[in-house]
Formats: C-alpha cells, sequence, structure tokens
C-alpha cells in the first residue's frame, strides 16, 4: 500500500514539477508589442521608447548596432519601459532586446522622422480604395516606390487581435494596389502618403507614417475618459457624465446590455418594433459573416417569388446632400436632416429580363454600397460585404440564371451619414453590359438604426414620414456596445496601442462625423490634441485638415472651430482645403494637395524651410461707414483671387448678413454692399458647400471665416 502511495506521490510531484517548467517558460517569453518589427522607423536624434513584457524583475537590455544601448529590470508584474538613443537619420540598422533567456532581433531598421496619421474616413482613405477614387490614381500607384518612406497600419480592431500580426511595410506599387479591406490593413492613407512623399522629397530622410484612422469616428471615441471627464465643467450636453463616472468597464458593459434588453422590451409593447443588436466589429473575418447571418424578420425579401407589389417604386423626392448628380441615396427618399430615416436598412427589389443565360455575370455595385450590403440573386445569396466604398464585383453562376425574369434583392444598412448606392449598378458578362437604373427598384424601410440597433418596424413610407418626429422624441434610446463611437473607446482599444512610441508629431484628418455638435468641437478638438500629448509625455506638433466644403450641415461651423483652434491651442497648423471640396463626394479625390499641404506646415515649423505653409487666414477687419477691409495672415507674395472673388458677406448692428462685392486693394479685402450702412461683421464662404476665390500667390486658399463668432 506503502508502495503506491510514494508512487503516487512521485507522479503527483513531478506533474506540480511539470506545470511549474511549463508556467516558467512560458513566464519567461519576452514579447514587445507589434509596432516593434523588422523595418520599422525610429524617430531620428532622439531617446526612443521601448516597451514590454518578460519575467518579473528580469534585466533587460536594448542595443542599436550604432553603437548604443540601455538596460532596466522589470517590475514585479513583468512590465518593463526603457528608451534607446538614436542616431541622425540613416540605416538600415539592427535592434537587439535581450532578457535572461530571450533574445529578439529586428532587422532593416531606419533612423528618420515618424508621424502619427489619424482621424476618420478621409485620412484612411487608401490609394486604391476603389477605382477612380484618388486623382491620377495609375500613376500614383505606379509609381509608389520608396523603400525609405515606411507604414503602420493600427488595424480597425476593437478586439485587439489583429494588430498582433501586424509589421512596417516599405511603400512599393504592390502594397499601393491592394484594396481596402475591413481592417484597413491592407494599402496605405493615401493622405498619410503623400505627406510623407513631400517630407522624404524635401529633406531626404526615412519617413515612418504609423497609420491609425477610422471611418465615420467622432472625435470623442479619440479621447480619453478622464480628458472627457474634465471637460464636462463646460456642460457640453452630448457628454452623458453618468457614463463617464463609471470606472469599472466591465460594469459598465453589464449595465449598458440590462439597459438596452428592457428598452427592447418597452418599445416593443410601445410600437410594436423588434430589436436586434449589430454585429460587432471585434474579431477578424467575422463581421461579414455575422452580418450574412442576421436575420430581421427579412427572409422572405430575399426570395424569388416574394410578393412586393405593396413596396414603392424608388422614386427621388430630395437632392441628396452632397450626391446630386446620384439618385440613389437614402437622402433621396426621405429628407436628409432625418437621421432616423436616412439611417437603418432598406431593402430594394426589381426584376431583370435576361434572354442570354449561357453564360456567367457580374453585378457590379459601382464605387460601392454605403455601408453594408447582403445581395441576393433569385433568392441566392451572391455577395456580402462590409465597407461602404469598396466598389462591389459579385458573381452570379449561370447556374442561378432564369430565362426571362430574375430577381435582383439587395438589403442595404446605413450605419452613419448619408447612405445608399455610391454608383451605377450594372449587370455584366462577357458579351454584354446592362445597366439597372435605380428607379427600376422598389423599395421598402425595415429598420431604424438607434444606439447601435437595427429597429424593425411595419410602417409605410407615408406613416414612416408622418410620425417620424414623433418616434424620434418617443422611442426608448438604449446604449451602443461596442461601436466605434462609444466615448473613448478608439483611444482605449485603437490609440493605446502605439503609445508611447515615439513620434515627431501628428497630422489629422477628421470632422466630418461632429457636424451635429459642431458648436461643441473646438472644445472637443483642442481638450484631444492636450489628451495625446499628456500620453506621450512631450508637446509634439499636431497638424491638421480643415474640413473640405461639402453640403452636409455643420460643415462650415466645423471648419470654423478647427480655424479657431489654432489659437486655442498651441504648436498646431491647419492646412486649407478650401478649394478641393467635391459637391457630391465628401471624399475628396485629390488627396494629394491635402499630404502636400500638410508637409508645408511640418516643413516651415519642424524643418526650418522658409516657406508659405498656409493660405490666408483672418487676422482683423477695420470697419469704414460702406465698407470693410480685411487683413489677414499668410499672405505669402500677396492676395489674389481666382476669378471673380465672391461669397463675402457682411452685416450691421442687425446681425444680419448680406452678399457682399469684394475686391483686392493693397493687399487687403475691401468688401461692400449697398445694403448695408455701417458693416459691423464680415464673413467669407460661409456656406458648407463652397468654392473658395481667395488664395495667396502661392496658390494656397483662404480659410472661411466669420468675424461674428
Amino acid at each position: 500500500m506503502k508502495k503506491f502511495i510514494v508512487i503516487e506521490l512521485k507522479i503527483y510531484f513531478l506533474f506540480i514539477f511539470l506545470i511549474s517548467c511549463n508556467s516558467n517558460k512560458k513566464n519567461s517569453q519576452l514579447s514587445l508589442p507589434s509596432i516593434f518589427s523588422d523595418h520599422m522607423v525610429l524617430q531620428q536624434n532622439s531617446d526612443v521608447v521601448f516597451w514590454g513584457k518578460s519575467n518579473p524583475n528580469d534585466k533587460i537590455t536594448i542595443s542599436g548596432s550604432w553603437g548604443k544601448s540601455n538596460s532596466i529590470s522589470a517590475n514585479d508584474s513583468g512590465d518593463w519601459e526603457l528608451k534607446l538613443s538614436t542616431p541622425s537619420a540613416g540605416g538600415p540598422y539592427e535592434v537587439t532586446v535581450n532578457s535572461s533567456k530571450n533574445l529578439i532581433k529586428y532587422i532593416d531598421v531606419l533612423t528618420g522622422e515618424v508621424w502619427l496619421a489619424s482621424g476618420q474616413s478621409n485620412m484612411d482613405w487608401k490609394l486604391n480604395q476603389c477605382e477612380g477614387c484618388i486623382t491620377n490614381q495609375e500613376d500614383e500607384i505606379s509609381n509608389a516606390n520608396y523603400n525609405e518612406i515606411r507604414f503602420f497600419n493600427n488595424p480597425m480592431d476593437l478586439s485587439g487581435t489583429v494588430i498582433k500580426s501586424q509589421k512596417w511595410k516599405a511603400v512599393t506599387p504592390e502594397l499601393a494596389d491592394e484594396m481596402s479591406d475591413t481592417y484597413g490593413i491592407e494599402s496605405y492613407s493615401a493622405t498619410g502618403y503623400f505627406f510623407a512623399r513631400k517630407l522624404y522629397n524635401e529633406i531626404n530622410v526615412p519617413i515612418g507614417i504609423i497609420a491609425s484612422s477610422w471611418g465615420g469616428t467622432r472625435v470623442e471615441a479619440w479621447t480619453s475618459r478622464n480628458k472627457l471627464k474634465e471637460i464636462t465643467s463646460v456642460k457640453l450636453p452630448t457628454i452623458n457624465q453618468k457614463i463617464l463616472a463609471q470606472k469599472d468597464y466591465k460594469k459598465l458593459q453589464s449595465y449598458y446590455k440590462n439597459y438596452n434588453d428592457s428598452v427592447a422590451i418597452i418599445n416593443n409593447k410601445l410600437f410594436g418594433f423588434k430589436s436586434f443588436d449589430l454585429p460587432k466589429i471585434t474579431k477578424q473575418n467575422s463581421i461579414e459573416e455575422n452580418w450574412e447571418k442576421l436575420i430581421l424578420n427579412d427572409k422572405e425579401y430575399a426570395k424569388f417569388d416574394y410578393d412586393d407589389s405593396k413596396w414603392k417604386k424608388w422614386v427621388k423626392n430630395y437632392e441628396a446632400s452632397g450626391y446630386s448628380e446620384l439618385s440613389g441615396r437614402f437622402e433621396n427618399i426621405f429628407d436628409p436632416r432625418d437621421f432616423l430615416l436616412t439611417n437603418g436598412t432598406i431593402w430594394f427589389r426589381t426584376e431583370i429580363d435576361l434572354n442570354d443565360i449561357s453564360s456567367d455575370y457580374k453585378l457590379i455595385l459601382e464605387k460601392g454600397a454605403d455601408d453594408t450590403d447582403q445581395t441576393f440573386f433569385n433568392g441566392n445569396l451572391i455577395g456580402n460585404t462590409f465597407s461602404w466604398s469598396k466598389e462591389r464585383s459579385y458573381l452570379i453562376n449561370k447556374s442561378l440564371l432564369k430565362k426571362g425574369k430574375n430577381i435582383l434583392a439587395i438589403r442595404l444598412t446605413d450605419l452613419d451619414g448619408p447612405g445608399g448606392f455610391n454608383g451605377r449598378i450594372l449587370l455584366r458578362n462577357n458579351q454584354n453590359e446592362i445597366e439597372i437604373p435605380i428607379e427600376n427598384f422598389k423599395y421598402k424601410h425595415h429598420a431604424f438604426l438607434i444606439d447601435g440597433k437595427l429597429i424593425v418596424h411595419n410602417l409605410s413610407d407615408k406613416d414612416l414620414i408622418e410620425k417620424s418626429d414623433y418616434l424620434k422624441i418617443n422611442i426608448v434610446r438604449g446604449f451602443a456596445i461596442d461601436s466605434p463611437n462609444e466615448y473613448s473607446i478608439l483611444y482605449d482599444r485603437i490609440l493605446s496601442k502605439v503609445i508611447p512610441y515615439t513620434i515627431k508629431g501628428t497630422i489629422w484628418y477628421q470632422g466630418e462625423s461632429n457636424v451635429m455638435n459642431s458648436n461643441e468641437y473646438q472644445t472637443l478638438f483642442s481638450a484631444m490634441i492636450d489628451d495625446w500629448r499628456d500620453a506621450w509625455g512631450y508637446d509634439f506638433p499636431f497638424y491638421y485638415a480643415q474640413l473640405a466644403p461639402f453640403p452636409t450641415e455643420g460643415t462650415v461651423e466645423v471648419r470654423e472651430a478647427q480655424r479657431k483652434t489654432l489659437d486655442s491651442t498651441k504648436k498646431t497648423g491647419m492646412a486649407v482645403l478650401m478649394d478641393i471640396g467635391e459637391e457630391n463626394d465628401i471624399h475628396p479625390h485629390n488627396k494629394q494637395d491635402v499630404g502636400k499641404r500638410l508637409a508645408l506646415i511640418a516643413l516651415n515649423k519642424d524643418y526650418g524651410f522658409d516657406i508659405v505653409f498656409s493660405g490666408p487666414l483672418y487676422k482683423s477687419h477695420k470697419n469704414f461707414k460702406k465698407y470693410i477691409d480685411v487683413d489677414f495672415y499668410h499672405k505669402g507674395s500677396g492676395l489674389i483671387s481666382k476669378g471673380k472673388l465672391k461669397d463675402f458677406e457682411i452685416a450691421g448692428n442687425d446681425g444680419i448678413f448680406y452678399k457682399a462685392s469684394a475686391k483686392i486693394i493693397n493687399n487687403k479685402v475691401r468688401v461692400y454692399s449697398s445694403k448695408v450702412i455701417n458693416p459691423k461683421h464680415i464673413r467669407y464662404g460661409w456656406k458648407n458647400w463652397v468654392m473658395g476665390s481667395l488664395s495667396n500667390k502661392e496658390g494656397l486658399p483662404a480659410s472661411s471665416f466669420s468675424s461674428k463668432n
């Protein structure tokens, strides 16, 4: 008996020993975040920060092949952070990281200038985002061959899993030609690239760009909770102080869920509405699968023999904001100012008569569908894409075709901003191309999108329009969970992954998603800039693109907030885009000038170039009895007008603005109107959509402004 006990004890202790060995082996693994990789660019002439995990209290040594090294001991949790001095621009170098049991080596490391490029879709916009989406696209892609310009793409993934496999990559035509994908990890930011290219060509040192953007996102999502708490003192109505007061994120999510469950029950009792959670953008390759699986009590709408006789024909009622040349936008049918009806899910169905069914077809949705579609042909799913800008090309196997009548059904969901079809709808085989006019479709508004939930209704268009205001007031609202626009979520789950990697500065292009609270944008934006500088531990330069003109309400107010941020926040610069907006596209194709103008600011402020780096900015005005003289900063070699000088307005004491004439006199602008005696206030370009007419001789446009604000 004792023998068996001894054997059992030996086995037990052997088991414990093996577990201990395995545990030690696991704990001994030295690791650094993926932003440290082969081909990385380190900020030159700096003490750059490295950080990672190892065994508790392990000694960590980092060495650069340029002859510098540094050591530190990890803390009791195995966390460590240290700095390594870098030389002037050059390379390639090697960097080694040693612990007591492990060694990591990084090769082909360059030292140069590192910039963070962040914002929403206009910064994320890739060189090959969609066909024709960038000016001179083919040449730009084929010529994008710069080994010393390198990108690290911080993916649009809230789970934090995709970033683990990310690496720095040099600019090549092959990478530039990659199509945009769900996580934004292929290709690279066009604005970031053109910024980097201009810097590289002027200062001739390696350039590293950390690209961290997410389309359709608000500035609040990019700001830490602590900073948002600070600015609630100014009583910003869109900031929910109760939510920010919750310190435990898991408890907060649990509270959200329980509250949302109650909201769904209440809305069902009040209106008969059924609520569905949006698929989450959290795991790689899962989002489109989850959209495909999402059933919104609508399976029958895709079927060939579904009776859609009660559906309405698609007849344009409105000029969609910013899309006057298109008619397949949600804003063509419903009031563009009505967020309840222009976001959510609409089903489309149409009959297609085919005589030739001898070969496969492709269905093309030119320039994509905003935001996500599930597309069916004769009841069969042929395509499912989660991307508001990616052109769809769906194969229709000839086995699905019918001689004569065929049914195309599309479930299209808009998550934010303008929604619908971005271009033509085409059916194509080797012999034929058939354009399917949007007017051939019948449609059914199927679900509202409110706070991260799709709320399915069964209201007619007439009821929707008549009851919209009532519903907006009386539908009980919940909370969006794991939405990229939750307070601080992008700061916590995206940006934090690259903090505190040593950077020279930041470029930023965002604001389109804050037009609804444009009156708060200056406060929020300035706070975010301060927040990021606090996180990095130094006041790095922060340069941003002012919004290009676009018809969406609130755009001009955001432009003004951005202009005023120059005065309220130090070490900032603004690239004015008053001459490159596009009335029919919120994403201007001319990203070259965006990147170039941001680079001009950096070249002047950070690299010692004596150049004109900005267009004219309002400085002051002087009132006379019948006119106003306006003076500007950044006049360069002198003020000029592109064509007729226009879009100036003046107002008297009553504050009512009237269209005014303007001319350049003595390098100032004189503005006058017979309708205003003793003018007091002046503004320029004070429209959401406008093409600027004033610039300096260096070709940089003047910003819109209002002296009354």
